[in-house]
């Protein structure tokens, strides 16, 4: 019998820490949040074939890392780990240990929590950051954990007897579906949602939500007008928490030529001018602290323009026209495709993958076709890459099927003496001429691109889980891994997004690898679906619908899924 460390809800580790400059004293409290217990594994004593992922069991080990700065602008540094003893994690009341350092006044934290078990496998992850210290007061942070490299709903407490186990939500209904949402992770710890189509209320919405992940709370809000298909990404202006751009997209009224500046701390959105016109399906990007506003169509065509957005030293939020694209599109996917050179200067460098080139009813675009299939973004430039398998070919036929509303996730793969950039394509939906009849079908492939001189070279996968409309983060993982992980939240493999269109919201994370092709002599890259503790990708408590819905990820590299009805977390690998 495999003896559990701990039955109830969830467990509390709480440590004084003693300021170095004041005689106060505050008490510091962390309480790691477990997912919910489906089956009741943890509560069953007598059988020996559960899962005890969910668990914190008598054999395992708790290690606490912390990361400090002490100005908003500069970046986390390790300043100590310890292991957390579970004898001394007592029940749903908490435990007291003495941690072996002070934590220090006016200093920023962060904290990352992995559970291994006996045999020193990570099974569970979770972590904060921005949690600012002052020790004239008492803190009580919470930190929820998920399986690592899968999906968990994020709940406050654990309780069967709580039908709804206090699970963070979103503000769509659970069973109406929605689309056209945006999701951004702030630089301390929250979350902010913003629009989007409500099939429930068959309306644009005007709702928005932060998500405080240190007490898993929501606080609902409203945007200035009511918008979907909207473009949302977060700037750093040096601030604790960071700024969000905002706007764009399809409102009661038509497209939108509208950005705000949405200051999380007051509240308050305040109009930006890039000189953009009212379009819709644009792509927003952050790289290194700076927005990338990339395309979107417009009534008439497609736009071509990149936007910059960025802050001075002050604060001030600037704005420039950063570069021109060869070829105007919308319903593309954008990945940051940067390279760092030998004086750790990073060159942006933005890759453009499909599209189309109009506005129209989904199935009737047009999509970019041919040599502009693929384009590379650097300042005040962009060019065209040529697309080819791996026999110099294009056997997947990208340019000319084309592809329609993909997600791209640039990745840095540094696990051999020279680094490489490459890029997971999936999802979206193609031109497929069979019989001589057109129609659109959902991706079948995981591409992984990757790049040779002027030329993108793929490698070409298949998946069980076809999304027309999926968005997708990086999970964060150890550096020199040869593993990395991308989370998708998948949403419907229908080309519509009317309210019939909708399906249940699956969740899936891919494993991208490097592989030995024994055919071509040579190592490729390979993609596929990690199992998931989650029967068919899915919660099983949930009824949700979606068309699609947005991801955010915070500096700890957690994703966080939204979009359907309930809050979702994947658990990374470890502190990017």
């Amino acid at each position: 019998m495999k003896r559990l460390f701990f039955l109830p809800l969830v467990f509390a580790l709480a440590f004084m820490s003693v300021a170095c400059d004041s005689g106060n004293t505050g008490d510091f409290r962390i309480t790691l949040k477990l997912p919910i217990d489906y089956d009741e594994n943890c509560g069953d004593y007598g059988e020996e074939d559960h899962d005890y992922t969910y668990c914190i069991n008598a054999d395992d080990q708790i290690q606490l890392s912390i990361y400090s700065k002490s100005d908003p602008k500069e970046t986390y540094l390790y300043t100590d780990s310890t292991l957390i003893d579970v004898n001394k994690v007592g029940n749903n009341n908490g435990g007291k240990t003495e941690f072996i350092r002070s934590l220090k006044k006016g200093t920023y934290y962060r904290f990352f929590v992995e559970v291994t078990n006996s045999n020193e496998k990570l099974k569970l992850t979770g972590g904060i950051e921005g949690v600012y210290y002052d020790d004239s007061k008492n803190y009580e942070v919470d930190i929820f954990l998920a399986p690592a490299g899968d999906f968990a709903r994020v709940v406050g407490e654990r309780s069967n007897y709580n039908a709804d186990y206090k699970s963070l939500t979103s503000y769509f209904q659970e069973t109406s579906g929605s689309k056209g949402a945006t999701a951004v992770a702030l630089k301390d710890a929250r979350i902010f949602m913003a629009g989007g189509f409500d099939f429930e209320e068959d309306e644009i919405s005007n709702k928005a939500a932060i998500f405080d992940m240190k007490a898993l709370s929501k606080k609902e809000m409203h945007l200035p007008s009511q918008i979907y298909d909207h473009v949302a990404a977060l700037v750093d202006d040096g601030s604790e928490t960071g700024k969000v751009v905002i706007g764009l997209g399809t409102t009661d009224g038509g497209l939108n030529d509208t950005l705000w500046i949405y200051d999380p701390d007051t509240n308050k959105y305040n109009t930006l001018s890039i000189g953009a016109p009212a379009m819709t399906k644009a792509k927003a990007i952050t790289i290194d602290g700076s927005v990338y506003i990339i395309g979107g169509c417009t009534d008439s065509g497609a736009s071509n323009a990149v936007y910059k957005i960025y802050a001075d030293e002050s604060g001030r939020i600037l704005t420039e026209n950063f570069a021109t694209l060869k070829t105007g599109r919308c319903n593309h996917a954008v990945a940051d495709f940067s390279t760092v050179d030998e004086n750790g200067n990073k060159n942006v460098r933005i890759l453009v993958v499909g599209g189309s080139t109009d506005y129209k009813t989904e199935g009737k675009e047009t999509p970019v076709l041919g040599g502009d299939f693929a384009e590379l973004v650097t300042q005040g430039a962009s060019k065209a890459l040529e697309i080819v398998d791996r026999n110099g070919k294009d056997d997947a036929e990208l340019k000319t099927t084309g592809l329609i509303s993909p997600a791209a996730v640039g990745m840095l793969m540094d696990d051999k003496e020279e680094s490489e950039m490459i890029a997971t394509v999936l999802g979206g939906y193609i031109r497929n001429v069979a019989n001589d009849e057109e129609e659109w079908i959902a991706n079948p492939r995981l591409f992984v691109f990757s790049e040779d001189g002027d030329k993108l070279v793929y490698d070409s996968n298949s998946t069980p889980n076809e999304c027309a409309r999926p968005s997708a983060a990086l999970l964060g993982s150890e550096e020199k891994n040869a593993l990395k992980y991308v989370a998708v939240n998948c949403g419907t493999k229908e080309m519509g997004r009317t309210g019939s269109d909708y399906s249940d919201q699956i969740i899936f994370v891919l494993q991208v690898k490097r592989v030995k092709n024994s055919d071509l002599g040579r190592e490729v890259f390979s993609s596929s679906v990690k199992d998931t503790l989650m029967e068919g990708n899915k919660d099983k408590d949930s009824s949700a619908k979606i068309v699609d819905g947005p991801v955010a990820v915070d500096g700890l590299g957690q994703v966080f899924m939204f979009g359907g009805f309930y809050v979702y977390q994947v658990g990374s690998y470890a502190i990017p």
